[in-house]
């Protein structure tokens, strides 16, 4: 994986987080509706702490996207975190609590985990 690719993706994620932070903090109901998951989340606090979360993963991610070589291990924690989101998604789907639909969101953290393994593999 050429650096300016890689440092493209990796500022591609941060903006993915970034939009998908705000628009749980602001409307979370809204971004839900938009891709029929239900049930719709009830506690705005912890809707509130998971958006910051996913902004700060966007930080990382922006922070990886300056230097590649320098943040491998943001690169790994960012990799645990996007393959974590797909994991609980489908077990929430699994178990029922959660509609098949939230996989549709999952979708695009399973391609970004897999592109950050495969640009850790091309870091050494």
């Amino acid at each position: 994986m050429k650096a300016g690719v890689m440092r493209a993706m990796f500022l591609s994620g941060a903006v993915f987080n970034w939009l998908v932070g705000l628009g749980l903090l602001f409307d979370a109901g809204l971004l839900f509706e938009l891709f029929s998951v239900s049930p719709t989340p009830t506690e705005p606090l912890f809707v509130h702490l998971f958006a910051w979360l996913v902004i700060v993963f966007g930080v990382g991610y922006y922070w990886i996207s300056r230097d590649p070589p320098g943040n491998v291990p943001i690169i790994r924690l960012g990799m645990l975190g996007k393959a974590s989101v797909v994991l609980v998604c489908l077990a929430a789907v699994v178990m029922g609590t959660a509609s098949w639909q939230l996989m549709i969101l999952a979708a695009a953290d399973l391609v970004y985990a897999i592109l950050f393994w495969r640009a850790m593999r091309a870091l050494g």
